[in-house]
């Protein structure tokens, strides 16, 4: 399945909702996320809205306006391979050039367990095609 595609969305909000972890550090967790692809102009940001640590739902730019867009999580291609192919730690990928990110800081050092297992959990994730 193409990475940030509406069956990747499927897949990885029910991996989310399934995973105990992310359940306990994000149960009082509300935003949305866009994740993209830098370079890829052909492949669409996917939106993702969580409430107290559930993804509710998941949609394309259209479905959110900007204004409620918390968190932006943007790579290359070979940025997040690199993730994918377990070349790079999710920390040390979340600090590296490849990767880019803009939210509140503080909110997010004070949920970093729960967005660092969110992107695990991505990585977990069979058959994934950046």
């Amino acid at each position: 399945m193409q990475l940030l595609s509406e069956e990747w969305a499927e897949a990885y909000t029910l991996a989310w909702n399934n995973d105990a972890i992310i359940a306990k550090k994000l149960r009082f967790f509300n935003t949305v996320f866009k994740y993209s692809i830098s370079d890829r102009e052909d492949v669409e940001p996917m939106i993702i809205k969580v409430q107290k640590g559930v993804c509710v739902t998941y949609g394309t730019r259209e479905c959110f306006t900007p204004k409620e867009i918390q968190f932006d999580l943007w790579a290359d291609t070979k940025s997040w391979q690199k993730v994918f192919d377990k070349e790079i730690g999710v920390q040390k990928a979340m600090v590296s050039k490849g990767f880019g990110f803009k939210g509140p800081k503080l909110k997010a050092f004070a949920n970093m367990g729960g967005f660092k297992r969110s992107i695990e959990v991505m990585i977990e994730m069979q058959g994934v095609i950046v």
